[in-house]
């Protein structure tokens, strides 16, 4: 449910053009962390009518509604945002939540016109709320800037600083003036540059071409004592890929001993010089799974080997990489450069992961016929679906099977697409594993596959009318918690496809990650968002096919049917959706 993006400029800016007037009137302590406050709270009340929006649209879910609202409000600081407005410019807050009022309406328009099922979408608040009124994404600045006060940390008034000279900005550039270095100094941050080489004064952004860098990583504890030295090798492939090699680490007491490589893709702003990774998600670690990687200064992120934050330039063109981290309760923090060091090395994970699906496709399509020239219907008996669950700690997984039953006794175990697309001479040839036989037992089947006859669970499958017209939303949807739910990260995917009697569908789809991290002494909530692009167009259920033709004209057939005749559940592809 997208909101108009007219929406937050407009009631942002006049939210700020009325604080600014205060903070002149008034002359309140910390002037500019007064306004990333306001900016980031008055963005924060865009979320507050997207729950209103929700809880009129959907009454019946408010218990979800509610609690997906009040877990990112604590996940984004707003109750700190808020209590800091009110000790420090409460005249501000009026001003912020009435403008916010004024744009209800045009906000929820926006969401009207943006949301094909206002029910799904706030079943899924959290993830609207992360995707649409992230305030880390629309307000990077202020994020960082507010940083320890949405953390809870106090925060002390401090007169105002002087303005640099030229002579003191001369000193780093942008990069250094722009950048909030605390619990580090300028000089600081200056000395660790040189110490790499670097020459001031250093400029942030530019081009930023392949190439691989190696990089240094200091840790300190809450003394700045040191704690642990990372060495590692970071490739940057031209395709976006990212990865490190070569990583070892040698803490402060004990031996060194050596890393796993890490991958994943990346993004460069160059007018800011900003380097954004996403790292790979394979780890089911709580923290690994709730908290992206690269961030800067954060008290609640786990650190990385890409905690790098900026690509910047010194005098004499050389690029370096550079990042910070405050993560600990006191000032713990870590530092890295990187310096060049040739040309990146190695298969990027972009092409890796580029090569790996087209052979996946290769061995997918290998047994696979032209359309509708593999069996006829005349040829089949039926397919076999079988469902069932098993637990996996305080999970509960759905599990299917499929066996296609042909009338002349063979049975197939591995049914990826259609029947009718499937080249039956080249199946036994290349896969003879895959084959076996069946036959009847009195009321039930029973296949034999290499080995004795065994029961074949499960039930016949209903297939779709010549054609079967559909109508409402089929859903597919799935969780997986890892950890307890007090302290543990839950992962779902959504999709949803929307069938209608006149032949066209739409198919919208998305995941998210949301987390609980609950130490004793401090408790973290946290949720990352994905979605994949809708999709629209006309649809043909014939038999065992469905054939999808989207808008851009790309036609998928693969096998599709009902578990049963009260077609309740239907299944698409390799899964199972749902009427709604």
């Amino acid at each position: 449910m997208p909101v108009s993006p007219a929406v937050l400029p407009v009631v942002l800016a006049l939210a700020l053009s009325g604080q600014g007037h205060a903070r002149a009137a008034t002359a309140p302590p910390a002037p500019e962390l007064i306004q990333a406050a306001s900016v980031l709270y008055g963005a924060a009340q865009v979320g507050g009518t997207i729950r209103d929006w929700c809880l009129s649209r959907a009454p019946g879910d408010r218990a979800v509604i509610e609690q997906g609202f009040a877990a990112w409000q604590v996940a984004s600081g707003v109750p700190q945002l808020e209590a800091y407005l009110k000790a420090a410019a409460p005249e501000v807050l009026p001003r912020l939540r009435a403008l916010a009022v004024e744009r209800r309406a045009q906000t929820e328009a926006a969401l009207d016109a943006g949301s094909a099922s206002p029910r799904d979408d706030c079943r899924a608040i959290r993830a609207q709320l992360g995707t649409y009124a992230n305030l880390a994404q629309l307000y990077p600045a202020e994020y960082a800037r507010t940083a320890a006060l949405r953390q809870g940390t106090p925060v002390t008034t401090a007169p105002a600083q002087p303005a640099a000279s030229p002579a003191q900005a001369g000193d780093g550039g942008p990069f250094i003036t722009a950048t909030n270095f605390s619990p580090f100094n300028r000089t600081y941050v200056l000395k660790v540059l040189g110490a790499a080489g670097g020459q001031a004064p250093f400029t942030a952004g530019g081009p930023l071409g392949p190439g691989a860098f190696r990089c240094v990583r200091e840790d300190t504890d809450e003394d700045s004592a040191p704690v642990a030295a990372y060495r590692y090798t970071l490739n940057l492939y031209g395709d976006g890929g990212v990865r490190v090699v070569q990583a070892s680490v040698r803490p402060r007491s004990g031996a060194a001993y050596d890393l796993k490589d890490q991958a994943g893709t990346f993004r460069y702003d160059r007018a800011s010089g900003t380097l954004t990774v996403t790292a790979d998600g394979d780890s089911d670690r709580l923290d690994d799974l709730i908290v992206g990687a690269g961030s800067y200064d954060s008290l609640i992120r786990k650190v990385t080997l890409f905690n790098f934050f900026r690509a910047i330039k010194d005098r004499s063109g050389r690029t370096l990489l550079y990042g910070q981290q405050a993560y600990g309760a006191q000032a713990d923090t870590t530092q890295t450069v990187c310096t060049p060091a040739g040309a990146p090395v190695g298969v990027s994970p972009v092409e890796q992961e580029r090569r790996a699906q087209a052979e996946e496709a290769r061995i997918f399509n290998l047994y696979r016929a032209a359309p509708g020239q593999g069996l006829k219907a005349a040829q089949i008996e039926g397919i076999m679906h079988h469902f069932s669950t098993r637990s996996d700690g305080i999970n509960v997984l759905g599990e299917e099977s499929v066996v296609l039953l042909l009338k002349d006794g063979r049975a197939y175990f591995n049914l990826r697409w259609t029947p009718s697309d499937l080249n039956v001479a080249a199946s036994v040839k290349g896969e003879p594993g895959m084959w076996g036989q069946w036959r009847r037992r009195g009321a039930a089947l029973e296949v034999k596959r290499g080995g004795s006859w065994a029961a074949l669970p499960g039930t016949l499958a209903v297939p779709g009318a010549s054609p079967e017209r559909l109508s409402g939303d089929f859903e597919f949807f799935s969780a997986y918690t890892s950890g307890t739910l007090m302290s543990g990260a839950t992962a779902t995917t959504r999709v949803t496809y929307s069938f209608r009697p006149d032949g066209t569908y739409t198919l919208r789809g998305g995941s998210a990650v949301y987390g609980n991290l609950n130490t004793g002494a401090t408790q973290t909530t946290g949720a990352a968002v994905g979605s994949d692009p809708t999709r629209s167009g006309t649809y043909r259920f014939d038999g065992y096919t469905m054939e999808l033709r989207d808008r851009a004209g790309t036609l998928t057939r693969t096998v599709a049917f009902f578990w049963d005749r009260s077609k309740t559940h239907l299944y698409l592809g390799d899964r199972s959706y749902t009427r709604q």
